[in-house]
């Protein structure tokens, strides 16, 4: 019984190890990525507004 049940703890971990962490990392890379996208774009935005005026 204890057997089976390390078993599970060691599939549940693997299954964060190899699976769900490099995904949530994947995510967040993309969300970051975006993040610093708009805010170029916003920077950008503002200097040719300036310009403008």
């Amino acid at each position: 019984m204890l057997a089976d049940e390390i078993e599970r703890n060691k599939r549940r971990v693997n299954a964060l190890e190899y699976v769900m962490i490099p995904q949530l990392n994947e995510t967040i890379k993309y969300i970051k990525d975006k993040l610093d996208e708009n805010e170029r774009a916003s920077i950008v935005r503002l200097m040719k507004v300036k310009s403008k005026a």
